[in-house]
């Protein structure tokens, strides 16, 4: 196995650097051929979407004036070149950072990802999640518009009911004196702070993902669970014989995953530029010059304005709409224990022993109950802006929970379970998945992938000229632009998965 892996060039090279810095298998650890699919590779595209947002934030804040915010906000979306499109960029990026982080920690629940030894792992992307919520919090204040600072404000005058005083904790980092040397009067100095506290909280989200990445590398990718029976590693390391014996679990050039690591940018950067430039964000073209829509915090047309937060927080605000807001904090909090600790939950109150969904019944059960509420939550409190909703709203949690456990937990403990552990107990699989690759490949061999590449370069030299003649007038002309440079990139990472990715998977 070895002395395949290198053959290539990049990975002789990746092996003498090896010998001298200590890379090759340890902080790029080779992955099985399993494991080239979409959803193995959910953080990357997670972690992607949070470099695109140090990017353009960093372009951003060059032009962005804590002390006259709204001002600086729409000078850089009217004035600068470009400067609309970045803005939208930066907008739609924090929206598809979160989307993603969503799916990516619902997947690796339903996997059993957390199961040990990676409890540690799932605490630290838990907290990756609350610092990129905080995140998105403090920046989506910063154009200091009527909504935003509305919804900010509201926002921390409700965290002021935190349990354990915690709410006094949070008023010491926001409370700012109004008569404070250096502040410009007629602006809420809150919003300097929150500049500041936007690149903290950045800076401890990419310690964490760090740390993330450093114990994902340590464990190595899940073994596929339809593979692991009760009481089996959930290590790949401890299964040797499959990875020396099993096509499906063989160790794949390294290039194959740097194949695929630059698939991924590539496609979450073309996506981004591919929304933001389509669905311009709160801004629209008037006489040729971009408008930010949204109107300036006023403080009288602030009390007239219904304080809807952001979709991401919508299941918080929810809570509050329903109960008294010391009972929506305890809820809250709730959520977020039983989150944080659930793999220690499923390890020693429901003992499950595998991580298949079929052999952990009720931490599906439970789980789906969390999922649906949450998009029930959100749904519900986005269409009653500024209006409670009493105490039915979490009754009718409690009913999801109550009913998603009645359904879920027999039908997987019933009907599923036995039917996988039977299936476990017979022949396991041992090339299904590289006999549909092989069939894949054939589909992608000789004139069909030099007519794909054909295809991909003719769009990408189209999308290179149109970019060209379009950025005579850049201001005008900057979401079409944008739009093109998105379907690039898009195309780009198409052609680097067909002639890298699975160019490099072949026997």
């Amino acid at each position: 196995m070895v002395e395949k892996e290198e053959k290539g060039l990049f990975d002789r090279f990746m092996k003498w650097l090896d010998d001298r810095l200590g890379i090759y298998g340890h902080t790029l650890r080779p992955a099985p051929r399993y494991a080239y699919s979409i959803d193995y590779w959910l953080g990357g595209l997670v972690l992607s979407a949070f470099i695109f947002e140090v990017l353009t934030g960093a372009m951003i804040a060059i032009y962005y004036t804590p002390s006259d915010p709204y001002t600086s906000t729409t000078y850089l979306i009217s004035k600068v070149p470009y400067g609309a499109l970045l803005f939208s960029l930066h907008s739609w990026g924090a929206y598809v950072m979160i989307f993603l982080m969503l799916v990516h920690m619902t997947r690796n629940f339903l996997v059993g990802a957390y199961r040990p030894p990676r409890e540690i792992m799932w605490i630290v992307g838990s907290i990756l999640a609350g610092l990129t919520l905080t995140e998105a919090y403090l920046g989506y204040s910063l154009p200091y518009n009527l909504i935003s600072w509305v919804a900010t404000t509201t926002g921390l005058n409700l965290f002021s009911y935190m349990p354990f005083n915690l709410g006094y904790l949070i008023s010491l980092a926001t409370v700012v004196n109004p008569n404070q040397p250096g502040i410009m009067s007629g602006v809420d100095p809150l919003v300097q702070r929150f500049f500041v506290f936007h690149w903290i909280v950045g800076g401890l989200i990419m310690l964490f993902i760090g740390l993330h990445l450093y114990i994902f590398e340590k464990h190595g990718i899940t073994p596929p669970i339809s593979e692991v029976r009760p009481g089996d590693p959930e290590l790949i390391d401890e299964y040797q014989d499959k990875i020396r014996s099993n096509p499906r679990w063989e160790i794949q050039p390294l290039i194959r995953s740097i194949g695929m690591v630059v698939m991924i940018f590539l496609l979450t950067f073309g996506l981004i530029f591919f929304i933001a430039s389509i669905i311009p964000f709160n801004i629209t073209i008037s006489g040729g010059t971009p408008k930010y829509i949204m109107p300036p915090f006023n403080p009288v047309e602030a009390a007239q304005t219904p304080p809807v937060p952001d979709w991401y927080f919508l299941f918080i605000y929810f809570f509050y709409k329903s109960v008294s807001p010391t009972n929506a904090s305890l809820i809250f909090l709730g959520w977020v224990i039983i989150t944080v600790l659930f793999p220690f939950i499923e390890e020693y109150i429901f003992r499950h022993k595998a991580p298949h969904p079929a052999l952990r019944p009720a931490a599906i059960a439970i789980g789906t109950g969390f999922i649906i509420s949450f998009i029930v939550n959100s749904v519900w409190a986005g269409l009653t802006p500024g209006r409670d909703i009493g105490p039915i709203g979490v009754e009718v949690d409690g009913a999801i929970f109550l009913i998603c456990f009645a359904v879920i937990w027999p039908l997987l403990r019933y009907v599923a379970q036995p039917r996988v552990l039977a299936r476990m107990q017979s022949s396991p699989l041992t090339d299904g998945g590289v006999i549909v690759e092989d069939k894949r490949r054939l589909v992608l061999n000789g004139l069909t992938v030099l007519g794909i590449d054909l295809g991909i370069l003719a769009g990408l030299i189209y999308s290179l000229y149109e970019v060209y003649v379009l950025s005579s007038n850049p201001i005008v002309n900057q979401f079409l632009i944008g739009q093109f440079l998105g379907f690039s990139l898009v195309l780009f990472s198409i052609s680097v998965f067909i002639n890298v990715v699975m160019g490099s998977g072949k026997s």
